[in-house]
């Protein structure tokens, strides 16, 4: 583009803009032509008009007349083609392209060094302006947000868009915020009672945007140009994020932002039918360029003369409205509705009966004419308060009705799945009425809501699940929120005890700067940070569900840990659970954790050992029982993988065999036992009270965001996460002995897991790799003096062995072959025992059935004998496990044999 063709397009697309064009760069010119007021160019006091005649045409006595260019020109002391370039950064036309080329033509006849130092001082200038810019208008925008009450605008009101409530100024005007994609306040444009619109001085408004809503799963983005405008499309489809782009030649960034952000999402451009004779349609041409370069739809409202979709709303009515826009859509690769004919849209019997939300409620409006004077009237019958039919979606078992309310009284939206069985039954009525949701009591106008239900609303296919976790390409927190874009919209119809504490304070940013800081370089807090991490992992990897439980003594720091780690994906005392539970209360839990993080606390408080015995198993088997249907058949086998996080006192193998009962090695390498150790590195903090007591406030005031973030990572990195789950296996495994074994490579993979959380959230965290080793490399030794290198049944079924020849070696042992007589009889003989004159080893000669029934038992005692026969306790002959070794009563009777030596070292001197 030319420097001629630059103006000359500027010229055209600014005409009768020119008010807010200033606004939007700052330069303050007066309302009226016969107004004067001080010239913003030079500074003289009453010498400058604004005659404005669409061309931006003002006169200063002093400096002189022109049009809005020569304006912007004078006031900024540069050329006209500056000047140029400076609106059209404002109208949003994209003059960089021509310039690049020009640069390209430059390089020939300047040196690149020349070049490149001056892109670096021209990039500079424009760095310094931005900034300049941006703390100008966020002074002012300060300034003005103070002064702003929240009320219902009369500028909205008479347009018959009520209920919403907005920033008021004092006058009664609209302040309304402009965001960009990440959130920060760019922009701001008020708006009069009267309609006056103005962007305030200073505003970026180039892909900035006023969001009318912000629902929980963005499935369909809608962009309107006007405020108005984007309030009314938001009427129409509420179930879509609305928002408005302030003018037409902003819809192609705004667009392109949320493509960025949504890749997934129908994007609808909501133009704005500025058709007139002869002239160029440019609500139209600017939407199909913005959705044209997202591949989005555009909506065009079905008029032959000028209109929005809100005077389109307000000529023909919200029901009209919504089948007119649905009508409408098209794409632009392919037929326009300039190439076929405007599609005609049916309208509504003005006699026929129908549903419409007014006056806060839903209403079964009933037309007719007066007899007398010939004048429609309307019977109206409230239905229920305001609803929304969001869709319709399926399990693996029936098929629902998505309804979304506000219950009165509430802030939050609330999203519900209706089982079509029971729409217009009692219990359907209920689990409406227990949500908060207002219904009529009549029975006829019940019958008229449930013929509703079924017949009208959007009926977009929802996915309903009863797990959290990864499902539908997205991400499912416990409280049903979604983290993601999903191939469809999905609902979480599961429950967990702990919903209400997956809150939000603080930031990322925020929680690395307290929490994470604590905790570096002490390893059980790493450790529990790894678990929190680990959760959404293990689902994205296909690992399985695992746990730790740390415990130590009192005041050992498990709570303060615990807090850290929990912090990660909400408020920590609201996130907590406890042992104090029934088994299938922990695997529902489990389930409304599916890929989630599971803190436990205090395994002491157990209802009692053996349900923590069972839970402990069951929490991480991954598949619930299989119970039967009322109504025949079996129920749905609940699964999940879960990552838990467990406090105590003890270790859960003492904790379960306090009562006599056994642990398993299934249930040890499932819930791993590690010691607590208490931290050391205080982080300037003078002691470790100190050092806890600021943890323990750090989490209370910085919780939620990163666990949010790690989860939108991930989900951005399924093949490097998988990748580096593997690497860390390689080398956890590469790092163990020859003789570990099965049971501690498992556990080492699963440490491996922690490793790759810890090194992909590296950004979160802001701890090194060699932090990260070290300390999770500390743990797993703890871990490992607990459980033993060797396969933990093997040591068990030793131990049991070792014990019963302790208790009952000497008092149902008889020896031989001299017995004394004093010794007879013998209550419950195991067998005899044999003492070795020379090495004074005792040899235990036993009935097999007491070895069996006694020795063995809870386990297959062929297999109990090779692991004796392996540890040298047992003489295993070459086929079975007995043999014939002494004579008793002049027989010789199958034994088999036991060699016991107690170590008699005493490991404590050593």
């Amino acid at each position: 583009m030319r420097s001629i063709d630059l103006i000359r397009e500027v010229s055209t697309s600014a005409a009768g803009r020119w008010i807010s064009i200033l606004d939007g760069l700052g330069i303050t010119v007066p309302n009226s032509a016969s107004t004067h007021s001080a010239c913003p160019a030079c500074g003289g006091k009453d010498r400058f008009r604004f005659d404005d005649n669409g061309r931006g045409s003002h006169i200063c006595n002093q400096c002189g007349a022109g049009d809005g260019l020569d304006l912007v020109a004078k006031v900024f002391n540069t050329d006209t083609i500056e000047a140029a370039k400076s609106v059209a950064d404002i109208l949003g036309i994209d003059y960089r392209t021509s310039e690049q080329e020009k640069s390209t033509s430059q390089t020939i006849k300047s040196s690149k060094a020349e070049l490149e130092h001056r892109k670096q001082e021209q990039s500079e200038l424009n760095a310094n302006e931005q900034t300049k810019r941006r703390e100008r208008f966020t002074a002012r925008y300060k300034e003005l947000e103070a002064k702003t009450v929240e009320g219902t605008s009369n500028y909205l009101t008479n347009k018959g868009l009520t209920g919403f409530t907005m920033p008021l100024l004092s006058d009664g005007g609209l302040l309304i915020p402009l965001v960009d994609a990440g959130g920060v306040v760019t922009g701001a444009q008020t708006i009069a009672p009267t309609g006056e619109k103005r962007l305030l001085a200073d505003s970026i408004k180039k892909g900035s945007y006023y969001p009318v809503n912000a629902p929980e799963s963005v499935f369909t983005v809608i962009i309107a140009e006007g405020v108005a405008t984007a309030l009314s499309v938001h009427l129409i489809h509420p179930d879509a994020l609305t928002v408005a782009a302030i003018d037409a030649g902003n819809l192609i960034y705004v667009a392109r932002n949320f493509r960025d952000q949504y890749a997934r999402a129908k994007i609808i451009i909501a133009a704005d039918n500025d058709i007139k004779p002869d002239e160029p349609n440019t609500g139209k041409e600017k939407a199909e360029q913005a959705a044209k370069s997202v591949a989005g739809w555009v909506a065009l409202p079905p008029t032959e003369h000028k209109a929005d979709w809100d005077d389109y709303r307000q000529q023909n009515g919200l029901e009209c409205a919504t089948d007119a826009f649905n009508a409408s859509l098209y794409q632009c690769n392919s037929e326009s509705p300039a190439a076929k004919p405007i599609p005609i849209v049916a309208k509504r019997d003005p006699l026929k009966p129908y549903a419409d939300i007014r006056h806060g409620g839903l209403y079964w409006v009933e037309p007719k004419t007066d007899r007398d004077t010939g004048e429609p009237i309307e019977r109206e019958s409230w239905l229920c308060e305001p609803l929304t039919i969001a869709g319709i979606g399926e399990d693996d078992n029936e098929r629902y009705l998505i309804l979304k309310w506000t219950p009165e009284g509430g802030q939050t939206e609330r999203t519900e799945a209706l089982p079509m069985r029971d729409i217009g039954e009692r219990d359907g009525w209920s689990k409406l009425r227990a949500g908060g949701l207002s219904i009529t009591a009549k029975n006829g106008l019940r019958a008229i809501l449930a013929d509703y239900l079924q017949r009208n609303g959007s009926r977009d296919m929802w996915a309903i699940v009863s797990a959290t976790g990864w499902q539908s390409g997205a991400y499912i927190m416990p409280d049903g929120s979604v983290i993601g874009s999903p191939t469809k919209p999905v609902l979480f119809h599961g429950r967990s005890a702990a919903a209400k504490g997956y809150g939000v304070k603080g930031t990322a940013d925020s929680w690395q700067d307290n929490v994470a800081l604590l905790a570096k370089g002490n390893p059980s807090m790493m450790l529990g940070i790894a678990c929190a991490f680990a959760a959404p992992l293990i689902g994205l990897v296909g690992a399985d569900g695992f746990g730790v439980h740390l415990f130590g003594g009192s005041s050992a720091g498990k709570t303060t840990t615990g807090n850290a780690a929990t912090s990660v994906y909400g408020e920590p005392e609201g996130l907590k659970l406890t042992w104090y539970s029934t088994a299938l209360g922990l695997v529902n839990e489990a389930a409304a954790h599916n890929d989630g993080f599971m803190p436990l606390d205090e395994i002491g408080q157990g209802s009692n050992r053996k349900a923590v015995a069972d839970a402990a198993y069951a929490l991480f088997n991954g598949v619930g029982k299989i119970q039967g249907a009322k109504e025949g058949g079996n129920r749905d086998v609940k699964r999940w993988r879960a990552m838990a996080f467990s406090t105590g006192e003890i270790d859960l193998e003492s904790y379960i065999r306090a009562d006599g009962g056994k642990v398993n090695a299934g249930q040890l390498v499932r819930l791993l036992n590690v010691p607590i150790t208490k931290a050391t590195e205080f982080h300037g903090y003078a002691d470790g009270k100190a050092h806890a007591d600021a943890m323990r406030n750090a989490c209370q005031n910085h919780y939620g965001a990163v666990g949010r973030e790690w989860i939108k990572y991930l989900a951005s990195q399924k093949e490097a996460a998988a990748e580096a789950v593997r690497a860390a296996e390689r080398r956890w495994l590469s790092l163990l002995p020859a003789e570990a074994s099965e049971q501690v490579r498992r556990v080492s993979s699963r440490f491996a897991v922690l490793e790759a959380a810890l090194i992909l959230s590296r950004h979160l965290t802001g701890w090194n790799e060699q932090e990260i080793r070290d300390a999770l490399q500390y743990s797993f030794n703890a871990w490992v003096n607990e459980f033993g290198m060797q396969n933990r049944e093997s040591r068990l079924w030793i131990e049991q062995a070792e014990s019963f020849l302790q208790r009952f070696g000497y008092s149902r042992y008889l020896p031989h072959p001299n017995p004394d007589p004093r010794d007879l009889p013998i209550k419950d003989l195991a067998g005899y025992r044999v003492k070795n004159r020379m090495s004074e080893e005792i040899v235990f000669h036993t009935w097999p059935a007491v070895f069996k029934d006694e020795i063995a038992s809870g386990a297959n005692h062929i297999a109990f004998a090779q692991v004796l026969a392996d540890a040298g306790m047992l003489d295993k002959p070459k086929k079975g496990i007995a043999k014939k070794t002494l004579v008793i009563d002049g027989s010789q009777p199958h034994f088999i044999v036991l060699r016991y030596q107690p170590d008699t070292d005493d490991e404590s001197e050593e």
